[in-house]
């Protein structure tokens, strides 16, 4: 047993702390494991690499995912490593003052490294590790440069204006992603950092990626001053800094610069290609662009209200430019998000809307992946397999590193029983945004996509994984029947009962009947309906 501050680890219980055991996944278990066991010295990535994923090739995201994850158990953080503390390009080290129980480590002689033990024991208990489980990452092409983008600062002093400036790191994130050379992580996370709560180095650290860009904008009446940074997140070097000063209404040729330089930087040898060079303007209206930055806002935000605000300024753009098609993409976003969650007195009208909106858009520009996204979302719930899929596919060719085009494509091959092709997309969606506000539907639909696939070891640490991050009453329920469909399927029909025990305190009103109901509307494939279904009666969930 090793004990430091407050903690025990021990091979049998795991880790606790006072007493109180602290939830920690298998493979960050074996990983703090080795490296209290290995504290006299640094340990590089490829012995972490070698010991807990068997000398895969994986990428630095994946470890510095598992060293995030044991950092928060632990209170810490790679600022203040009061456990942990990161050398850049050599590894890592655990700091604290660590004591042993001597009698128990005697018991384990012969040397055998204690946390085979803690692992074998995580497996008897039922948490099984899979190399199809987002926990263990699908080998990438760890030659691609990976980057995140942070929050640009605002400089101008006026807190309502950082919609403005928002919205050209968002822009310019999505500048990056359409290049396929590279591995750029999506603007749903980035956002979720807290905007004083971490450096541009922590948070890139926090990520794993290679590179940083970090900048500001101070704007006026008139003119936008932005300047920008690219540092090698390793050797904490700046490789690229430049300040772009330009009339205001030249800042869509601004981003198309910065990214142009910061791929050239990463990528020399592809600087001219034609997928660099800056695309025209999206409107000659800033007054237009404004009130679109204004509406996209409000549409990240899952409410009526927050729809309904979106809907408006896409419209009052619209009336100032009815050319402008990220606003008409804007506009069918909302429209299909009032549909989905019923918020409209005359749902087909929206339906209808919603389509002409997306088709305007790709009218206007094909390269619009949010417009192609939108109308495969729509055809989702129409039932039209084939142009849902097509236009989701084409969103996804656009930009691959959408995090929530990648999720909305695999549900919907998940909607048509198409999960083996779902499955890499889920997993893809889940690097390119580890911290997206939608986690909670990532863990869903990959659980129930490889559920239907036979893993159901693998459904059942997805609904664990969803019960962790759940925030909400439905979100549970789901965790409940993810798990309770899940154990059934593995014969473990008592467990399986406790989870459909437990949904229903959350839902007394629950029921076979109840679901069959809700599905009656559904286009969703009959097959998937009827085989869930199944598995839940078998759970136990009553009539």
């Amino acid at each position: 047993m090793y004990k430091f501050a407050d903690f025990e680890l021990d091979a049998v219980r795991g880790l606790s702390r006072n007493g109180v055991s602290v939830e920690l996944e298998p493979q960050a278990l074996q990983l703090l494991g080795f490296l209290i066991e290995r504290r006299s010295g640094v340990v590089s990535k490829q012995d972490l690499i070698d010991e807990i994923w068997g000398g895969k090739a994986i990428t630095d995201a994946a470890l510095n995912t598992r060293i995030h994850s044991v950092r928060k158990a632990l209170g810490d953080t790679a600022s203040t490593s009061k456990f942990i503390k990161t050398y850049p390009k050599r590894g890592f080290q655990f700091v604290a003052t660590v004591s042993t129980d001597e009698t128990e480590e005697a018991l384990t002689k012969p040397k055998r490294r204690l946390w085979s033990f803690v692992v074998a024991s995580v497996v008897l208990l039922g948490a099984v590790w899979f190399s199809f489980s987002s926990e263990e990452p699908l080998p990438l092409d760890t030659e691609r440069p990976s980057i995140a983008v942070v929050r640009f600062d605002d400089l101008s002093g006026d807190p309502s204006a950082q919609y403005f400036v928002d919205g050209l790191t968002d822009e310019l994130i999505g500048h990056l992603s359409r290049n396929r050379e590279l591995f750029v992580v999506s603007s749903a996370t980035m956002f979720s950092y807290a905007r004083e709560s971490d450096t541009a180095l922590e948070i890139a650290r926090d990520l794993g990626v290679s590179y940083v860009v970090r900048g500001s904008v101070r704007r006026d009446e008139e003119r936008v001053r932005v300047s920008g940074e690219l540092v090698d997140v390793d050797a904490n070097e700046t490789i690229w800094a430049e300040a772009f000063e330009h009339q205001l209404d030249d800042i869509f040729f601004v981003q198309g610069e910065i990214s142009q330089a910061i791929a050239g930087r990463l990528l020399p040898e592809i600087y001219q290609s034609d997928s660099l060079q800056g695309r025209d303007k999206p409107t000659d209206d800033l007054g237009a662009w404004d009130l679109y930055l204004r509406g996209r806002v409000r549409q990240a935000v899952f409410s009526k209200d927050a729809q309904s605000d979106a809907l408006s300024f896409a419209e009052e753009a619209l009336v100032r430019d009815p050319e402008f098609a990220a606003a008409h993409s804007l506009k069918a976003r909302a429209l299909g998000t009032i549909f989905f969650f019923q918020w409209s007195d005359a749902p087909q009208d929206t339906l209808v809307a919603a389509t002409e909106a997306a088709k305007r858009a790709i009218e206007l520009d094909d390269q619009d992946a949010q417009a192609h996204a939108a109308l495969g979302y729509i055809y989702r719930f129409t039932g039209e397999a084939e142009p849902a899929i097509a236009n989701l596919e084409r969103a996804v060719a656009i930009n691959p590193n959408d995090a929530r085009i990648r999720l909305e494509l695999a549900h919907t091959y998940d909607w048509f029983r198409l999960q083996s092709k779902a499955l890499p997309h889920i997993e893809m969606a889940l690097k390119l945004s580890p911290r997206d506000p939608m986690l909670q539907n990532m863990y869903f639909y990959k659980g129930h996509i490889l559920f239907h696939l036979g893993q159901h070891e693998g459904a059942l640490e997805a609904a664990r994984q969803l019960g962790a991050v759940a925030t909400s009453n439905t979100w549970r329920v789901f965790h409940h029947l993810l798990r309770a469909a899940s154990l059934i399927k593995l014969g473990r029909a008592d467990e399986a009962q406790k989870a459909v025990d437990a949904a229903l305190q959350i839902n007394p009103k629950l029921s076979i009947t109840a679901m069959q109901r809700q599905f009656a509307g559904s286009k969703n494939h009959p097959e998937n309906r009827r085989v869930w279904l199944t598995s839940l009666r078998d759970a136990g969930l009553p009539e």
